[in-house]
This record gives C-alpha cells, sequence and structure tokens, in this order.
C-alpha cells in the first residue's frame, strides 16, 4: 500500500508491535499472564531477527527499548524473539529496517531486566541467548511474582515509514485494541480470539486449493487474508 500510493519502491521502516496486556497493571512487573508463562519468558531470552540497513541481522532481545504512544496511551515497547517470522527476508533490499516488538505497560521491561541480571550473578551467566536454561529459570521467578489474570485485551500496531516520490517523509499506520469475545454465552479472551481467528483463516484459505504445500506468512495475500470470514470479525476497523 505504502509503495503504491507513495510511489517510492522502498521504505524507511516496517515496525510490527504486539502486546497481549491485562486492563490492570501493579507494581513491580506491571504485568499478568494473558497467555503461555513459558513463552513469555522465551521471547525474553532468545535473539530477535530484524533488518537494519536492508540486511537481516539477529540482535538480543530487549536490547532496543522504546517509548510508545497508541491510541492515546503510552506503553513500552522492546525487540522479543519470533514475531517477524519470514518477512526479514521477503522485505530484504526492500526495507531499510525492519522489527517486530512487544509491547508492554511501562516500567515492566526494567523489572525483567533485574530479574535476568540477579539470575546472571547467580548462575554465571555470561549470554543470556547461548543458555538453554534461561528461559526455565527466568518462568521460575515470573511465576512466583506474576499473576494470572482473565481479564485482558490484544494490542496490535503496525507502521510503514519512508518517503515519498517527492521527498516528503510519509507514514502509514493502524492499531486494533481487542477485548473478549462472547459467542453463544461463552466468553473468549482476547489471547485466544486473536490466536484461534488466523489460525481458523489460513486453515479455510488453504481448502481452497489455491495454496499448496509449506505457505510461509508472507505468501499469505494480506488484504484476502484481513478481510476474511474469521479475521474480519475480530479485527475490525
Amino acid at each position: 500500500k505504502f509503495v503504491a500510493q507513495f510511489e517510492n519502491e522502498t521504505v524507511e521502516k516496517i515496525e510490527m508491535k504486539v502486546g497481549a496486556l491485562t486492563s490492570h497493571a501493579h507494581r513491580p512487573h506491571f504485568y499478568g499472564f494473558t497467555w503461555s508463562p513459558i513463552g513469555v519468558a522465551t521471547e525474553y531470552v532468545k535473539p530477535a531477527r530484524v533488518l537494519r540497513d536492508f540486511e537481516i541481522r539477529q540482535v538480543p532481545a530487549l536490547s532496543d527499548r522504546e517509548t510508545i504512544v497508541i491510541g492515546g496511551r503510552t506503553f513500552e515497547a522492546d525487540l522479543t524473539s519470533g514475531g517477524a517470522a519470514d518477512l526479514p527476508d521477503f522485505f530484504r533490499h526492500k526495507a531499510k529496517s525492519l522489527d517486530y516488538k512487544t509491547v508492554r505497560y511501562v516500567g515492566h521491561y526494567a523489572w525483567v531486566e533485574s530479574v535476568i541480571e540477579k539470575l546472571a550473578v547467580e548462575e554465571n551467566i555470561f549470554n543470556k541467548s547461548d543458555h538453554d536454561e534461561l528461559p526455565d529459570k527466568l518462568l521460575g521467578e515470573f511465576l512466583g511474582e506474576i499473576p494470572a489474570v482473565e481479564d485482558d485485551f490484544v494490542l496490535v500496531h503496525a507502521s510503514v515509514d519512508g518517503f515519498d516520490a517527492g521527498g516528503t517523509r510519509r507514514m502509514i499506520e493502524k492499531a486494533f485494541f481487542v477485548d473478549f469475545l462472547e459467542i453463544d454465552g461463552k466468553r473468549l479472551r482476547a489471547i485466544q480470539t486473536t490466536t484461534a481467528a488466523p489460525l481458523c483463516e489460513a486453515a479455510a484459505m488453504l481448502l481452497t486449493n489455491e495454496y499448496k504445500g509449506v505457505i510461509l506468512q508472507s505468501q499469505i495475500e494480506p488484504q484476502k487474508f484481513l478481510s476474511g470470514n474469521f479475521v474480519s470479525r475480530i479485527y475490525k476497523d
């Protein structure tokens, strides 16, 4: 969309941010578990794949924190592993910078880093991404401090930033705040619907026989996916 609208084949930044958050958050962690705790611990430790200067790089998780205002609310976001999928490969040489960050309430990541630093001293860990047991040890610390919470929402934000054909800097961005959904009297948490809807949509697309074999994220036509029967019910404009 950016390329077609502004007539430029390359862009400066593609940024994706997602957060599964609770409606309320308390110190010191400013967080509540709404999904797999080990998934959270792992994404904070394993390296992230990004684009920097048009090339694929592997960088440490939690190494590029920023404060961002989305929908009039202030959050923080930092690099985590896995979320970019194969998009760094697809946009290599097309985007100068691309990354995926996890959104949290301000103060959360400082607390996480304090926990990791404590474990590093206790366990003699010098490189967190190469320490296979660190996610489990971090999980143990998390479970002792962070409650599991049912009341949640999911925030999804994406932006494309670059120059138009005349040299003016432009940005296109979109954000979704997804709340719980009731189906036949049963309440589904936001993390459940935002996870299940894309899976169902992908399965429905495979049943059309338009796709064969292993399909990567970049091979799915975005507009068809977003306007599909399952996804469009959850990610509403």
